[in-house]
């Protein structure tokens, strides 16, 4: 099934104008031994792909060629396949057992349970952004043929919520119901006889969009139909990750086959947050914060919700393996000495407003870039397992402990940390390291470079005994390594000084 841009007030009145229409998808074939069949589905109007508008800005709904349907044939769920598609009318092949009433349900593959009394399937709580439209195979329908016939009459199952992206950079945009035990997707049944829609199994109250968003396009969730009694609360992500979001206590409901107009995505009218898997993981942390969280989770950064931050954010926060995906907002806990966010899903990470800060350790991210210049206090900074290309440590004169192995640096400049002792830069893209101005460096691994580089380390001729063994001894993370040994500037049994060849002060 392909979907197309199509105009809000086409769109609008299509779904509006009816509470019937259809969208099919795909699976295997049927079985041994059944009839082959043909039925048509395309009155009063079927809805597998949402077509361009014309010139006066009427729209049409047509099936796709290869679009699959589940028809229930009450013994089996057999797969029919769209095929001699003109516009709006198709016809649906396949194979079925002979009988009085067929069900039918679109998409194939959400159909987890099908008969001639009610249907089981699955609304996706995680779909995909497609402007003017819906991604495809997401917009349950079903028909019912009776009495012998093979005509089907799609009736759509979900309602659409509508949004248009007035923001920049908009990367996710989540739906959520404010009461707990209200579901817009999930495991739902609809029970034929009495035409009810209920979430039967596994729920959720939440529906996101992820993709690619255009500003200036309009954009729908597929949600399961009702009244909402508690409102709704609306958040996107933008440019850096940061999270806006939107709430109202008012009454929402969502009718099949009809579209609900959310509004505009815009900064203006939103509020900035922390996103909700940040903020959870801060408050399982420090259950001492006081915040106002919003029905989806998120914090709202206003100015009560900062004062909570300035009062209770610690020094140090532990986010290590929660499943956060920005810490848009981090900025706020100024008072933070240590920064544990280690395996996460982070893609950037501003930490420029923590000068605070002696230990960052943000290992196992997808980083490309990170900013330490203005970190002067740190003394240990793990960003190891990251995607970095760059990494500027050269003011970070405190530094003892650096870990920036497996990424993907081509250069590394320590000459400034005369107080590293731990330097961790193998398995990246560099060609050389010199640590002559390291002198209290006792720890080292700085080979195995990708795509076996071979990786050239300088060093003074009085430490060479030392560091011969010190690559022997992390022999796989020290691999196609050599040496350049310079000779020291000074006799080592002086212990780093030299006479100034004078005669004894005190005689």
């Amino acid at each position: 099934m392909k979907v197309k841009h199509v105009t809000t007030a086409a769109l609008a009145l299509l779904l509006a104008a009816c509470g019937n229409e259809d969208i099919l998808e795909n699976n295997e074939s049927g079985s041994t031994g059944k009839v082959h069949m043909t039925f048509t589905a395309g009155t009063p109007q079927t809805r597998t792909s949402l077509q361009p508008a014309d010139d006066e800005g009427n729209s049409a709904v047509h099936w796709t060629q290869g679009d699959q349907v589940a028809i229930w044939d009450g013994t089996d769920k057999n797969p029919f396949t769209a095929e001699e598609v003109s516009g709006s009318t198709a016809t649906l092949k396949g194979e079925a057992a002979e009988t009085d009433t067929y069900t039918a349900f679109y998409p194939f593959a959400a159909a987890t349970d099908i008969d001639n009394t009610a249907i089981t399937f699955t609304l996706p709580a995680a779909q995909t952004a497609v402007a003017g439209g819906f991604a495809e195979g997401l917009n349950p329908s079903w028909a019912q043929a009776t009495d012998g016939s093979k005509n089907l009459t799609f009736q759509n199952l979900c309602a659409l919520a509508k949004f248009t992206v007035d923001a920049e950079g908009v990367t996710e945009v989540t739906l959520t119901a404010n009461q707990e035990s209200d579901a817009l997707a999930g495991e739902l049944t609809y029970t034929i006889a009495d035409g009810t829609l209920t979430a039967t199994g596994s729920a959720s109250r939440s529906v996101t969009l992820t993709g690619t968003f255009t500003k200036g396009e309009e954009y729908y969730f597929v949600v399961a139909p009702g009244t909402l009694t508690g409102g709704i609360t609306l958040n996107y992500m933008g440019e850096g990750g940061k999270t806006y979001v939107k709430t109202t206590q008012s009454e929402v409901t969502f009718t099949a086959g009809k579209i609900t107009k959310l509004g505009a995505l815009d900064i203006a009218n939103f509020t900035e947050a922390l996103n909700a898997a940040f903020a959870n993981a801060v408050e399982e942390f420090n259950p001492n914060f006081q915040w106002k969280a919003n029905p989806d989770g998120t914090v709202s950064l206003d100015e009560y919700n900062k004062f909570q931050i300035i009062m209770n954010g610690g020094t140090f926060l532990f986010l290590r393996n929660k499943n956060i995906t920005s810490l848009a907002g981090i900025e706020y806990f100024t008072d933070l000495e240590t920064l544990d966010c280690m395996d996460n899903q982070l893609t950037t990470l501003d930490v420029t407003k923590l000068t605070n800060l002696t230990g960052l350790i943000c290992a196992g991210n997808q980083l490309t870039t990170l900013d330490v210049t203005k970190l002067t206090n740190l003394t240990t900074l793990i960003c190891s397992g990251n995607q970095l290309t760059a990494l500027d440590v050269t003011k970070l004169t405190n530094l003892t402990d650096l870990e920036c192995n497996d990424n993907q640096l081509v250069s590394l400049n320590v000459s400034t940390l005369e107080e590293l002792k731990y330097l961790w830069c193998h398995g990246n893209k560099m060609t050389a390291l010199d640590i002559t101005n390291n002198a209290y460096l006792g720890d080292l691994k700085c080979g195995n470079q990708q795509d076996n580089q071979q990786l050239t380390l300088t060093l003074w001729d009085t430490k060479k005994e030392f560091w011969d063994r010190m690559l022997n001894m992390y022999s796989d993370e020290n691999s196609n390594v050599t040496t350049i040994v310079k000779p020291s500037p000074v006799e080592a049994g002086h212990n780093g000084y030299e006479d100034d060849g004078g005669e004894p002060v005190l005689q």
